[in-house]
């Protein structure tokens, strides 16, 4: 198909070439009825326009031959730059021919693509770029608790109370995050977490308690690396290290009707990314290690004889490893679709050297997303979860509105949405 494009592009040449030396033969044969300075004037202007299209003609033909890579030859700068001479064009005029135009839409049908990429770690900002995102999660969850106040005298026979109840969570966090581009192929992110968490629970009396919090969570901030380039066979490949603070209240510094919005651990986490284009259609895949950091936080000595009572414990949060795998389908220039599953499994945490029962993690979510470019620079994402293990939210859901401005360098040209 691309062939037949570029055979039609020189037929395209010749054509216009043949119309134009018709037209100059025209011309001239009016010379015996004309003044000779109006046939000048017409000349010229016959040969600007021809000279225009043929201009305009060959730089096409350039720009298809260079993307084809006809013959795995790639056009030199000098044959890129070169300009026909008055020789080759019959003529002593040159006119400058604009491919703006004609190059707006490729340049343009990768934009909502590459939104999907950044957003997903698959792909930098240009140097100079600084992006601002502000994107609102909603997360659901529940579980089903049952508790025995008794003992057992057979596996099927209990002796004492059993109670159930019935948890539902809600978490509504607004994410702000900044990403600036910067030279040599790096990028650096910056997130803060700041939002509202409550939580539900339900007895089997059916009676209800609830208690929430409103405020900010864990801060963190990452430096990311290009390092290969797509090429052949090889993928974009993409380095990460994060860390993540402690800035958001925790579990072990709460009131009674609080929830924690931070996990009370610092952690840092390493993150290879890869990318592979085959249009319209980028696969990636993601693979990270997390390593949450030992605290010691205060809690409870569980002394019957004095239920106040409390004692500083060591905590080792068990580390985790997880994968990505998904795809991005470009749907049209503004607009691309994301399907992806998320994986993690996370060790047990450990208390002065002891594993805490049923602390082992299993997270799996399958993802839908879209973006959709509504103005130059300005993007709306989408992103859909299904938790599909116990230990994952049920919903997760999130809008994103992210941005982009140029601090330094060349500034992008604005170019026409459709």
């Amino acid at each position: 198909m691309l062939r037949l494009i570029l055979i039609q592009s020189s037929l395209m040449l010749l054509v216009s070439v043949g119309a134009m030396k018709a037209q100059t033969a025209t011309a001239a044969a009016a010379a015996q009825a004309q003044p000779k300075e109006a046939i000048d004037v017409r000349l010229q202007d016959s040969l600007r326009e021809r000279d225009a299209i043929i201009r305009n003609l060959l730089e096409r033909v350039s720009e298809l031959e260079r993307k084809l890579n006809i013959g795995n030859a790639t056009p030199s700068k000098a044959e890129e730059n070169r300009v026909p001479t008055p020789s080759s064009l019959n003529s002593a005029v040159t006119s400058v021919v604009s491919t703006s135009t004609y190059d707006s839409t490729e340049r343009q049908a990768t934009e909502a693509l590459d939104q999907a990429l950044i957003v997903r770690g698959g792909l930098l900002l240009p140097s100079g770029t600084l992006e601002i995102d502000n994107t609102t999660s909603y997360f659901s969850a529940s579980s089903d608790h049952v508790t025995v106040d008794g003992f057992a005298l057979l596996p099927v026979l209990v002796v004492g109370n059993i109670t159930s109840q019935r948890v539902r969570e809600d978490f509504l966090l607004p994410t702000f995050t900044a990403r600036l581009g910067l030279p040599h192929k790096f990028q650096m992110d910056f997130r803060v977490p700041y939002g509202y968490e409550l939580i539900r629970s339900v007895d089997a009396n059916n009676v209800q308690t609830s208690s929430s919090s409103f405020g900010l969570g864990d801060i963190s901030a990452s430096v990311s690396r290009q390092i290969t380039t797509e090429h052949g066979r090889m993928p974009d490949m993409l380095a990460n290290v994060l860390f993540k603070s402690t800035t958001g209240k925790d579990a072990f510094n709460l009131t009674s009707s609080q929830v924690a919005l931070g996990t009370g651990f610092n952690a840092l986490q390493g993150n290879l990314t890869l990318a592979k284009s085959s249009d319209p259609v980028v696969f990636f895949g993601n693979l990270s290690y997390t390593a949450n950091l030992a605290a010691n936080h205060t809690v409870s000595a569980n002394d019957p004889n004095n239920p106040a009572a409390t004692k500083v414990g060591h905590f080792k949060p068990g580390d985790a490893v997880g994968f990505q795998v998904g795809s991005i389908l470009a749907l049209n220039p503004e607009t691309s679709m994301t399907l992806g599953w998320d994986q993690r499994f996370t060790r047990a945490t450990q208390l002065n050297d002891a594993d805490l029962p049923a602390s082992y993690l299993v997270e799996g979510t399958l993802r839908l997303g879209m973006s959709y470019l509504y103005a130059r620079g300005r993007t709306l994402d989408l992103s859909f979860g299904v938790g599909l293990t116990p230990d994952t939210p049920n919903l997760q859901f999130s809008v994103g509105l992210p941005f982009r401005m140029s601090l330094w360098g060349s500034k992008p040209k604005k170019l026409p949405i459709k």
